[in-house]
């Protein structure tokens, strides 16, 4: 019976953090992005950035960052995106750290974006 009352009560404290989101839309991002396979990168670096969406909760509105669209935005054609990742993702990564400061937000929400290996500190390392 231990594990059901748990189970009850984290089930209560979810809802509560998720009401408590709700009131408070206009200062809350949903944030998710991806990023190289961890299981191809064989040389031992951090997996690449490829892409950020950042989607505000109370309008709706998504702003997105990627390399394709640094590409586009630096006339570099599809045909010669591989040869110029790191420039493209720094492109899109410093674009995507001048957007942050311009949204009122207080609060981020993502899906296990936690750590170094995969989330905000990761992110920022690249």
């Amino acid at each position: 019976m231990g594990k059901q009352l748990t189970k009850l009560r984290r089930r209560k404290e979810a809802k509560k953090g998720l009401d408590s989101l709700d009131d408070r839309r206009d200062q809350t991002l949903v944030i998710h992005y991806s990023c190289e396979s961890f299981y191809d990168i064989k040389d031992g670096r951090t997996p690449r950035v490829t892409s950020i969406a950042v989607r505000n909760f109370a309008s709706g509105q998504t702003t997105s960052f990627s390399i394709h669209k640094s590409a586009e935005q630096n006339g570099v054609p599809i045909s010669e995106i591989t040869n110029h990742y790191d420039t493209l993702e720094k492109s899109m990564l410093d674009e995507f750290f001048a957007f942050i400061p311009t949204v009122p937000v207080q609060t981020f929400v993502h899906w296990n974006m936690r750590d170094v290996n995969f989330g905000f500190q990761a992110i920022e390392h690249r």
